[in-house]
């Protein structure tokens, strides 16, 4: 499972508490970068190092051009960088620089006085390493699903996403929750994001976070051929949060990754060569701006 699985699920408990600080993911902005190091390839293939910046934002307020019905643009750039050590000279993928570039579109319905809560999500995507560009290059994503609010504190939601429509596509079921459990304390699994927050006071949070980081390229291989790299892995981490001023907020913190996978195959899926890295290292530093 990859950082493209935005299961619908995610976006349902995490819009429908949309005003507080601690949700994660619906930052208005955020600037990070990550360090993953030290990830075991297996006996004589090397090391693997991850480095990623990624800037992202919402384009807008959130727009309703009806009454319940809230639409949120996002834009989307992200590098990878894949560092390797110690591979064989015949190992088909070397260091790359892995951009990608997405558009998409939240949209959240919230009658007043119902509990249900309906989400859908779309996105398009260009993920490349940009010596050659045509349609292996571009995805395209959606997602759907609905949830319930119980009460002020929990909400319960399902939902479903498919993924790379015009490619290797796949879907995957996805169920969430968003649990205010005290004042302070906040759980939620938001599709396959987990969380647990505790705000401190108003000027410091600390969570425990499970995140899955990654993605899918289209790359050019040495004889000029169309090939994909995809590397997912998940991140277990733990995090501290202090406001600077207003609503922009620093984040530091790391952790360990797991459940590492890196598949080298041609557009269509079919694997040329695959390898699942020991679990690593990583850290975190982030600049983010909670609301507008």
């Amino acid at each position: 499972m990859t950082c493209k699985v935005f299961v619908a699920a995610f976006s349902l408990g995490s819009l429908a508490a949309s005003a507080q600080n601690i949700v994660p993911g619906f930052d208005a902005s955020r600037v990070t970068f990550s360090q993953a190091g030290n990830m075991d390839m297996g006996t004589g293939n090397g090391d693997l190092d991850v480095t990623r910046f990624e800037l992202r934002s919402f384009l807008c307020r959130p727009i309703s051009p009806i009454d319940g019905l809230f639409i949120m643009p996002l834009a989307e750039y992200r590098l990878t960088a894949l560092n390797f050590d110690q591979t064989p000279a015949t190992y088909p993928i070397g260091d790359e620089d892995l951009h990608s570039l997405s558009l998409s579109t939240f949209a959240i319905s919230m009658r007043e006085g119902s509990p249900w809560i309906y989400g859908g999500w779309a996105r398009a995507e260009l993920a490349s390493d940009f010596q050659e560009i045509d349609g292996d290059d571009f995805t395209f994503d959606l997602a759907g699903g609905a949830g319930y609010r119980f009460n002020e504190k929990f909400t319960l939601g399902f939902g479903g996403a498919a993924i790379n429509l015009n490619g290797d596509n796949k879907i995957y079921p996805g169920i969430g929750f968003d649990w205010l459990a005290t004042d302070q304390l906040r759980i939620g699994l938001y599709g396959p994001n987990l969380l647990a927050a505790f705000a401190l006071d108003q000027d410091w949070l600390f969570t425990f976070r499970g995140d899955p980081a990654g993605g899918l390229w289209n790359v050019t291989g040495d004889a000029g051929e169309s090939r994909s790299i995809k590397f997912s892995s998940y991140r277990l981490g733990v995090y501290a949060s202090r406001r600077l001023t207003g609503q922009l907020w620093l984040t530091a913190g790391g952790g360990v990754t797991v459940g590492n996978e890196l598949d080298y195959t041609t557009p269509a899926g079919r694997e040329i060569v695959g390898s699942d890295p020991d679990e690593g290292l990583f850290g975190l530093i982030s600049l983010r701006l909670k609301a507008w």
